[in-house]
């Protein structure tokens, strides 16, 4: 423990990450503050952020069985952002998990990537293979233009379901809305958030139980990630967990008052294939996005992030 406290230290810092926890299941095994200077301070402020990570990790374990029915692999890192700052949530390996705290608002995507650098410099040591973290370890990185659809044959109409279809960009996007139609507006401006080289699935909520629906699940390009689940089955489980987190979101905003100021605006849960998205908007309104692909998992958050600030009108 004092080898990889030496080692969390490097990123360590007042203007950066200035809370690290080291987890092994529930238990704190380094406690380090950039203002303090001994591990294992019982500083009041370590203490919270040691008892914050401690209900995340209770709140994530619960989610375990939604991502195992999902087939898309374990949670290996979270991130929850408020308007003063924000959380940072990584496995490091099996039952050990690394918690990291800033204020540093605006650089949250360079002390993202810094901090997933460390975690695959404490697993390989352990002969654990790294991860592509939030798709920070991309050969080239993605900047976000669209990939080629492949030729299409002709849709058929829509089902008498309420299947819809519209263009995405070359792509097919099925609508399944679950109440009624969505504004004009915000219909045209989810649609156009979907790329299959970004984002796949993005849904607009009004309530729990109030929702409108877009996807490209049935695009040609992204017949791979289907092996083990077929789309209709992915879809209702990501319906089932657009349900679910505003609940989940409720809890982890109780745990964070003590560390942090503001409500959640975004979580990320990132697995090991692609990642599931939310972001609150005004009116206890909010959006659940998803990717498939781990490779693209900074774009489709940059996606869902563009989105909901155009919904939310700031």
């Amino acid at each position: 423990m004092a080898s990889l406290a030496d080692q969390l230290r490097r990123i360590l810092g007042s203007d950066g990450l200035a809370h690290l926890v080291l987890y092994d299941g529930d238990t704190a095994k380094v406690v380090l503050d950039a203002a303090a200077t001994t591990t294992g301070t019982d500083d009041a402020e370590s203490a919270s952020h040691e008892r914050t990570g401690r209900q995340l990790h209770y709140i994530l374990e619960e989610l375990e069985p939604d991502f195992a029915a999902l087939r898309t692999g374990a949670l290996i890192r979270t991130v929850l952002r408020v308007p003063t700052g924000a959380v940072f949530y990584y496995l490091v390996e099996p039952g050990f998990h690394l918690y990291g705290a800033t204020g540093a608002v605006d650089r949250l995507d360079e002390l993202d990537a810094r901090m997933a650098e460390c975690v695959n410099g404490l697993r390989m040591p352990a002969r654990f293979s790294p991860l592509n973290y939030g798709s920070w370890f991309n050969e080239e990185p993605w900047v976000g233009q669209p990939v080629a659809a492949p030729p299409q044959p002709p849709q058929p109409d829509p089902e008498p379901s309420g299947r819809a279809s519209a263009p995405v960009g070359g792509h097919l996007a099925e609508r399944r809305p679950e109440d009624a139609d969505a504004p004009l507006d915000a219909a045209d401006a989810l649609r156009s958030a979907l790329d299959v080289g970004g984002l796949h699935y993005i849904a607009y909520h009004e309530s729990s139980t109030r929702a409108w629906v877009y996807d490209i699940f049935d695009h040609p390009g992204l017949g791979s990630f289907f092996r083990g689940q077929t789309p209709d089955r992915r879809r209702e489980r990501y319906r089932l967990m657009g349900q679910l987190l505003p609940g989940v979101t409720q809890r982890m905003n109780l745990s964070l008052r003590a560390i942090m100021r503001g409500e959640l605006l975004q979580v990320v849960l990132d697995v090991e294939q692609g990642a599931v998205y939310f972001h609150a908007l005004p009116g206890r309104r909010y959006l659940v996005g998803v990717t498939l692909d781990q490779s693209r998992v900074t774009e489709a958050d940059r996606r869902v992030a563009r989105l909901a600030a155009g919904l939310a009108g700031d």
